[in-house]
């Protein structure tokens, strides 16, 4: 019985790891594309954009503090990281752009990126992300910067 319970919960597991399918939609109605993505299998993977600063060195460079903006309409959508993630994030020099469920399904923006020293806008960098049923997706924008 046990064994047949693992076999079981292996063949889940594999089944929903390996049949991810993606949606394609070409009509930008929110009808189409709900039901296109309801049949859609998404892995529970979490999904992140970091954008990574390096000095001349190549050594990481520790933001005082960050900004994610919305281009489109001026709001702040920065994600709160605690204490120990804002620590680590200076420590790698490796900042969260934007990770899954942020935006909704189908959805794109055109963000942009700034990073502070001092209260001093040091660096500052545009992108354009966007998601399908599942996951968000960089479309454009350099992920490595260089300060």
């Amino acid at each position: 019985m046990i064994k047949s319970i693992k076999s079981f919960v292996i063949a889940l597991f594999l089944l929903l790891t390996v049949t991810q399918t993606s949606c394609t939609s070409d009509d930008d109605t929110n009808t189409n594309v709900n039901s296109e993505c309801e049949s859609t299998i998404c892995t529970l993977v979490l999904m992140t954009i970091n954008v990574s600063i390096k000095d001349q060195d190549q050594n990481p460079v520790a933001l005082d503090s960050f900004k994610v903006i919305n281009k489109d309409n001026g709001d702040d959508m920065t994600l709160t990281l605690s204490p120990t993630a804002l620590a680590a994030a200076k420590e790698l020099g490796s900042y969260l752009l934007i990770q899954d469920g942020v935006l909704e399904r189908n959805q794109k923006r055109n963000l942009q990126f700034k990073g502070y020293i001092n209260n001093q806008e040091v660096i500052t960098s545009d992108y354009k992300v966007s998601t399908d049923c599942c996951h968000i997706g960089l479309d454009t924008g350099k992920l490595e910067l260089t300060l």
